[in-house]
């Protein structure tokens, strides 16, 4: 379940300032639905849990986290969320900022290695729990100066996170297998070609091993079959793009890979739990971000 909440952009606003484009408040289990695999091109992302525990994969790597626990996103980094118990919710507040520089870091980086991806917040959760709530209910309750409290937060999560991030307080990661593995190599080439159609003799082919081989690897490195990781991909864009722009549903199932609208519904539901349609209207979508159809 995700409750999506854009933030009008405040004035006095520079392009080169960063500002926070929207607010989720995000209850996710152990399936995988709610969220697919995605990444975002122009946005950075900070996670606050509040509630349960989490299982995240962030590009490549696996972490844990629970209550109090700040989960960092950098731009057109894959990742996706899960509870860590199938019986227990994970509960989280998640801010998507454009334009954000820490430090002497790149554009839209937050975290300078896999280390920084999930920190602690220590004594600042309180801060951060409150700051959030009281945004989400200012939206909610379309307070006018909702905007200015947004952005005046903004600067002291920034400073929080780049604190934290240059502290001792980050924590180990499982990491995925090493960066020269087949299994590795294969789900870079999907990542880089989750549009195209290829089957999984082709896949395999493509790596010199048999089939069966190839579906062992990538399941014991992923748990998942690398054309169910494919859908993923196509299905965690296809979000993105139901909640950032007003390009059709048709259109949109195009972009990631399905030809047939209705083939494109079916897997959508399957894996989201909803159709497509459905997760569009529960989204709430800047008006001024949509990117408009010129079709």
């Amino acid at each position: 379940m995700i409750h999506m909440h854009a933030i009008p952009a405040s004035l006095p606003h520079t392009a080169d300032q960063p500002r926070m484009a929207y607010l989720t408040n995000t209850e996710v289990d152990a399936s995988g639905k709610v969220r697919a695999i995605h990444s975002h091109h122009d946005i950075t992302e900070i996670g606050l849990v509040y509630a349960g525990q989490g299982f995240h994969v962030i590009d490549g790597h696996e972490y844990r986290s629970e209550p109090g626990d700040l989960i960092l996103y950098n731009t057109d980094m894959l990742h996706q969320d899960l509870a860590l118990h199938a019986d227990a919710p994970m509960r989280f507040f998640l801010c998507g900022i454009s334009n954000i520089r820490l430090r002497s870091l790149p554009l839209g980086h937050i975290a300078a290695s896999p280390s920084d991806y999930v920190v602690s917040s220590g004594p600042y959760f309180d801060f951060l729990l409150h700051g959030f709530e009281a945004i989400e209910r200012g939206l909610i309750e379309q307070q006018p100066q909702v905007a200015t409290f947004a952005q005046g937060f903004l600067q002291s999560l920034c400073a929080i996170v780049d604190h934290l991030a240059n502290s001792s307080q980050t924590m180990q990661s499982h990491l995925y297998p090493a960066e020269n593995s087949v299994a590795e190599d294969m789900r870079r080439y999907i990542d880089q070609n989750y549009t195209q159609r290829f089957t999984l003799d082709e896949l395999a082919d493509r790596f010199h091993i048999n089939r069966f081989y190839a579906a062992h690897l990538f399941s014991d490195a992923f748990n998942c079959s690398p054309m169910q990781y494919r859908t993923q991909r196509r299905i965690g864009e296809a979000q993105s793009l139901l909640t950032s722009s007003d390009f059709s549903i048709t259109y949109i199932g195009s972009m990631v890979g399905y030809d047939d609208p209705n083939r494109f519904s079916q897997a959508f539901s399957k894996l989201v739990g909803m159709p497509p349609s459905k997760y569009r209207d529960l989204s709430v979508c800047s008006q001024q971000t949509l990117r408009k159809t010129a079709r």
